[in-house]
């Protein structure tokens, strides 16, 4: 694995820097709890690192839920074409909408493509600490054969970082491990199950994508189990940590930052509307439904104000329509008078025929 001996190299360098960073707290140095406590404070300074690609993610995924219904309609419409061409036209309206919304449907894999390789180095890391405490291994990073050693002999609740399932000798050894796995599948899981219920648009819950995610939400809890069992305890710890991050993370997510339309995004939408009213009442300022009220008011005053003025405009022509208007016909020598008709502004157009005098001898 030589392509990730740089990152293991850094993680051997982190782990030695935040266990320095323990000991200078008091804690006492060679095997011993401060060993543990760095691995699982790795996952907290890898995280913090990653809080850039956690927003991009998060807009990402809520930009991808909110145009659900869009896509799910251009899929419709192209169902019952499976021609070349109609397939490339609904990728091309596909991608339109997605640019459109700023969606990117790897925005959510970008955080999970980077840790992998870090989860990884941390594995190999661990797995070659006993080569390099008995000298057959060079020493990586800051991890030399001594320290090594410690971290190998190091243990929590009466577990080795280097003990996995199997290599574990003592049951009670065991029990601790099989309850770190449970923990890490009872958070993913509550994650997911948050995620899926709580952040997914009301219209997108009738989709098929939705019906696969509840599906995911039971798939890679059982993943964790089979892997759970061949992992070192060290990296069981750094995986439990970073579910417990995520949880926690997750719900921040739900709570500031929903998809709209969401159940999650109509209880952030009755908190932001109880805070506003609060706020106003404490300036002495009339709530939001007061406000919306008065101007529903003042549209109603003024349609009133409109309807009010139309009789005064239909009768204005009434002085124009009493005068009589007599005026020649062109085409066939006709007159035609206009006269009143009873006071009101309509005419009564009549025409007779102009007779010419008879000359004088």
């Amino acid at each position: 694995m030589s392509l990730l001996r740089p990152v293991e190299w850094v993680i051997a360098q982190l782990l030695t820097l935040i266990h320095a960073q323990f000991v200078a707290l008091g804690m006492p140095d060679g095997p011993g709890l401060a060993w543990c406590l760095a691995v699982m404070c790795l996952v907290v300074v890898i995280r913090v690192c990653l809080i850039p690609l956690f927003v991009w993610q998060m807009r990402g995924m809520r930009a991808m839920q909110a145009i659900g219904p869009e896509m799910q309609r251009i899929q419709r419409k192209y169902a019952s074409r499976t021609d070349p061409r109609s397939r490339e036209a609904m990728q091309r309206e596909m991608m339109a909408l997605q640019r459109e919304h700023g969606a990117n449907p790897l925005g959510s894999c970008v955080p999970a493509m980077i840790q992998a390789p870090i989860l990884c180095s941390l594995y190999y890391v661990l797995q070659s600490l006993p080569a390099i405490a008995s000298g057959a291994a060079e020493p990586l990073g800051g991890m030399g054969r001594a320290l090594a050693g410690d971290v190998e002999s190091s243990s929590i609740l009466g577990v080795a970082l280097s003990d996995s399932f199997g290599t574990a000798g003592d049951p009670a050894s065991r029990i601790v491990i099989g309850a770190v796995v449970a923990l890490m599948c009872v958070t993913l899981f509550s994650m997911q199950w948050i995620l899926i219920h709580r952040n997914t648009p009301k219209d997108a819950m009738d989709s098929p994508q939705f019906r696969t995610q509840k599906m995911t939400a039971f798939v890679f809890p059982a993943i964790y189990v089979v892997s759970g069992a061949t992992l070192p305890f060290g990296v069981l710890l750094y995986w439990m940590t970073n579910n417990l991050w995520n949880l926690a993370q997750t719900l921040v997510q739900l709570r500031l930052f929903p998809t709209p339309g969401s159940v999650a995004g109509e209880r952030k939408s009755a908190r932001d509307h109880a805070r506003e009213n609060a706020r106003r009442v404490a300036a002495g300022l009339p709530s939001i439904e007061e406000e919306r009220a008065a101007a529903a008011r003042a549209v109603a005053q003024a349609r009133r104000d409109r309807e009010a003025r139309r009789p005064a405009r239909t009768a204005a022509p009434h002085d124009a329509a009493a005068r009589h208007d007599t005026t020649p016909d062109r085409d066939s020598g006709l007159r035609r008078d206009a006269q009143p008709n009873r006071g009101t502004a309509t005419r009564r157009i009549t025409r007779r025929r102009v007779t010419a005098k008879p000359r004088r001898r």
